[in-house]
């Protein structure tokens, strides 16, 4: 496995700070094997339960550039969509190219001011265009999906983890994506299938339904009970 992976000890994965020590989404890895990602949480999260990232704004997508940008430029300049972000939102976040000159990149933000409905606005960028810019060019923003991440039930999204403490809104700790879990369960789940987030409660797990929009989460190793939090193993890394 890639020498970046953050070796946690347990000071590490018992720990919450109101600071940020790691970059979002961080690997982290136990010595028994666990797998834990570096997060940013955008709401209480409970011990035991699922949380996973906040929906892309809808509105940040197709947003159209105002200038070239030439191959190696680290900034691209937009009219930001009819929505505000706050300074640095996006920071660890990504750029992407999704229509026009230059499609198909994919470039992490480093920084950028507030962000005003409609306005002139710029991104500055860790990675370097590898094709130049033009103004038939359109580009999404997408936060890095370990920033806020939630309970809600309402979400179809990928990246998150299991808390195996209580977290504070707004704090930053690891979350656990590989590996042996008690996860909260909403419903009964036999030993070996697969289960997803659970529709109704914010933060369980229900067993997997013939749904191809449904995000699986691992597999359980004993059959889950209805307000149990019964071992799983989370197969998100």
């Amino acid at each position: 496995m890639s020498t970046n992976i953050v070796s946690l000890a347990a000071q590490d994965i018992w720990s919450e700070s109101e600071y940020q020590y790691h970059p979002l989404g961080a690997l982290g890895e136990t010595a028994d094997g666990r797998l834990f990602r570096y997060a940013k949480m955008g709401e209480a999260i409970t011990i035991g339960r699922v949380a996973q990232s906040p929906p892309i704004d809808s509105a940040t997508i197709k947003m159209s550039v105002t200038a070239a940008a030439a191959v190696g430029a680290t900034s691209v300049s937009f009219t930001h969509a009819a929505t505000t972000s706050t300074e640095n939102e996006y920071a660890e976040g990504y750029l992407i190219v999704s229509y026009g000159t230059g499609i198909g990149q994919t470039l992490k933000i480093k920084n950028h001011a507030a962000l005003t409905s409609g306005g002139a606005s710029v991104v500055y960028l860790e990675d370097p265009l590898i094709v130049a810019l033009d103004t038939t060019s359109r580009v999404d923003l997408a936060h890095n999906p370990w920033r806020g991440v939630l309970m809600s039930t309402s979400l179809v999204t990928t990246a998150g983890g299991g808390a195996i403490m209580s977290y504070t809104s707004g704090y930053y700790g690891w979350l656990q994506t590989r590996g042996v879990f008690g996860a909260f369960a909403d419903g009964v789940a036999a030993a070996g299938y697969s289960f997803a987030y659970d529709a109704s409660e914010d933060g369980s797990i229900d067993v997997t339904a013939n749904d191809l929009t449904q995000v699986q989460l691992g597999q359980a190793i004993q059959a889950s009970e209805d307000g149990y939090a019964h071992p799983v193993y989370l197969k998100w890394d």
